[in-house]
């Protein structure tokens, strides 16, 4: 099973839902680790269907298109519990700036600064998302006992975004400093 697959039956673990829904959850929720494209959701929700893990509850027609609300079935919750026992691979990461920064010696300091800008500005508006995730949270924190768990996600998020807004903030003055040179 892929990765996708997990993430699919975790929601639907949580309540049953349309490929739609899971797509703006993950967008929300796990912006800051986590991607899905529809392009993924909906050919994973057919096979997760063909394997007997999930089942349709529902189904309607919107604007023309068929929406199916999905629900986890006992052996999708066993699968998902079987891979939540296994240990975690090694996560990869790819960071375009990152790439850019390595190779900036062949442009101006002044465009790399502005991807910088750019970079630093991104997740400051992220940071400022996910402290009000936060906030919403912990106004609500005894109603679920999953929250306390959803909160070190969370912090985790707030952490990676700090290092990356004051990594951003040290390397902008680095290169303004390259520049003055």
């Amino acid at each position: 099973m892929k990765q996708t697959d997990y993430v699919i039956l975790g929601l639907l673990s949580e309540s049953p839902l349309t490929g739609y829904q899971i797509k703006r959850i993950i967008d929300i929720r796990f912006r800051f680790f986590w991607s899905e494209s529809y392009g993924q959701i909906y050919p994973r929700l057919k096979s997760l269907q063909i394997q007997g893990l999930i089942e349709e509850t529902d189904s309607t027609i919107k604007r023309n298109r068929s929406q199916k609300t999905y629900q986890i079935k006992p052996e999708g919750l066993a699968a998902l519990l079987h891979w939540l026992e296994q240990p975690v691979e090694r996560e990869s990461v790819r960071i375009e700036l990152l790439l850019k920064m390595y190779f900036s010696h062949l442009i101006t300091a002044d465009t790399m600064v502005s991807h910088l800008r750019g970079f630093q500005e991104a997740h400051e508006k992220d940071l400022q998302l996910i402290q009000m995730a936060e906030r919403e949270l912990k106004a609500i924190i005894g109603k679920d006992p999953n929250h306390p768990y959803v909160l070190r996600v969370i912090d985790f998020g707030e952490k990676i975004n700090e290092a990356y807004i004051n990594w951003s903030r040290e390397t902008i003055k680095f290169l303004e400093s390259r520049r003055e040179k």
